[in-house]
């Protein structure tokens, strides 16, 4: 007896871990998906989170609640038969990835609770089901831990386990986004959408722009060439850095780009172009990497690394014309491949000089801020492009940081979130300037602070539909859009992985 109680309760357990698990998914689909490695794809991936994700768990929940409660057998054996198929699938997907400790926990977990419901059924009446039913239900419950035992055991052979590892590398080394650089198309992935505060899905600000068989980064923030290498861009190939401005969180991993380009192929010094200054910025990366490209070309010979394709070199633009008031100055960056690319003065006071650029390949085009103020001047510079990147800060968002900083007498972090509101843009004042350069589709990027789950990304624009209720959407990391050539579409999706 004390056997059977001691089931009931770790069963109840379960279902009210499951249960949460999936009010979670209905409640903050987004951060729920986090947990699992899941991202949703836009509204109807969220959606999707929540309405299948959380639809499982809740079920599972109230399966294994109902069964502690009412010690229905047949509902406890149902439950185990779901959970071991769920664990069967994951043990798949282990030997399928080559990443087997990356599912370990969670089925753990699942294995546990499988046994834990087909113990219970064992020692439960139920009046609905016979004996012989009973016995049947039992058996394929047992029958199916029993394959994910085996197949447990199987993936932590060392011979498996070896095996694992050498299909992982074979895929790593295959894996390739080179259809991004199709030239059927004008491309946008957003390699690093959040603003200086921490984000654990986010890296700093940058966006790779992909046409005429480059890509072209505008800005490089810390940790956004890690999603490149990720995801398997081909490096070798890109065309330049284009530097908004000299923040930290907009420079912070050049020295990476350059090594990173460098060692996967590329064959000429890489050219970074920005405001006057921009020598300044270079210099000290170039500065502070080359010792390490001296240790590199030495270790693996000036065929593989060469000294004359490393150094970062600095393109000065300069706007055209004489400086004025309302800083409406543009400039020719480069015209090359069928690609034009056109700086665009903005103001980020006291951040000077601050620029956005416009990207124009085979009709579609792409305009792509940093840090600036509501500017109106910028939305003569966009006037009818396919794509505004842009960055956005959430006042009332901000403010509620500020005063929570106050509160705990973090007079610093008090300041900082004050002073940060009146040189960024919002939502609603960037909807406005689409508004009026007829931007087909706004996209917000360098996301102040990050709305990192449902509710808060519902916050984060919240007055902006009063204004343009539609054609808008929040970049995470991986978001790509896709302008093709000679058609009005804008197809939004992700980078593949």
């Amino acid at each position: 007896m004390r056997i059977k109680s001691l089931l009931r309760f770790v069963v109840a357990g379960f279902g009210l871990l499951f249960t949460g698990l999936g009010l979670r998914f209905w409640l903050a689909p987004d951060q729920a998906g986090d947990t699992f490695n899941l991202a949703a794809l836009g509204v109807p991936g969220l959606v999707s989170l929540q309405a299948d994700l959380g639809g499982l768990f809740v079920s599972l929940g109230v399966i294994a609640l109902a069964a502690a409660f009412t010690r229905r057998q047949s509902l406890a054996t149902a439950g185990a038969i779901v959970l071991g198929a769920i664990a069967s699938g994951r043990v798949i997907g282990a030997i399928t990835s080559g990443a087997a400790n990356a599912h370990l926990g969670s089925l753990a977990l699942e294995v546990a609770a499988a046994v834990a419901l087909a113990l219970y059924a064992r020692r439960s009446g139920d009046s609905l089901v016979t004996p012989a039913g009973s016995r049947r239900r039992l058996a394929v419950a047992g029958i199916a831990l029993g394959l994910v035992a085996a197949a447990t055991a199987a993936v932590l052979n060392p011979t498996v386990e070896q095996w694992l590892f050498n299909r992982g590398a074979a895929d790593n080394m295959t894996r390739s986004n080179a259809a991004l650089l199709d030239e059927d198309a004008l491309r946008v992935a957003v390699c690093g959408s959040s603003a200086p505060l921490p984000s654990a899905s986010r890296a700093k600000a940058c966006a790779a722009v992909f046409a005429g068989g480059k890509f072209y980064l505008v800005d490089v923030g810390p940790e956004s060439v890690e999603n490149l290498v990720t995801w398997g861009v081909p490096l070798a190939q890109i065309g330049g850095v284009l530097l908004t401005h000299f923040h930290s969180d907009h420079i912070g991993d050049l020295g990476e780009a350059n090594l990173q380009t460098w060692a996967n192929g590329r064959q000429q010094p890489l050219n970074v172009y920005g405001g006057p200054g921009v020598d300044r910025v270079v210099g000290g990366f170039n500065d502070a990497y080359r010792a390490d490209q001296t240790y590199r070309t030495a270790h693996h010979t000036a065929r593989w690394m060469s000294p004359e394709a490393w150094p970062l070199v600095p393109q000065t633009v300069e706007m055209d014309g004489e400086e004025t008031g309302a800083r409406d100055r543009t400039a020719i960056v480069l015209e090359e491949n069928g690609v034009r690319i056109t700086a665009i003065e903005v103001n980020h006071d006291p951040v000077v000089p601050a620029y956005a650029y416009r990207f124009d390949y085979k009709g579609r085009s792409v305009v792509v801020s940093g840090d600036l103020k509501y500017h109106p001047p910028l939305a003569m510079a966009a006037k009818d492009a396919d794509l505004l990147v842009i960055e956005a800060i959430s006042r009332s968002m901000v403010k509620a940081l500020q005063t929570a900083a106050t509160n705990v007498s973090r007079e610093r972090q008090a300041m900082i979130m004050h002073d940060i509101q009146d040189y960024h843009i919002s939502p609603t004042e960037a909807g406005e300037l689409a508004n009026m350069a007829g931007v087909k589709l706004l996209v917000f990027y360098h996301l102040l602070p990050t709305p990192d789950n449902f509710i808060a990304r519902r916050l984060f624009a919240h007055d902006l539909r009063a204004i343009r209720p539609r054609d808008w959407t929040i970049a995470d990391d991986g978001s790509l859009y896709t302008l093709p050539a000679g058609s009005r579409d804008i197809r939004i999706g992700r980078v593949a992985q």
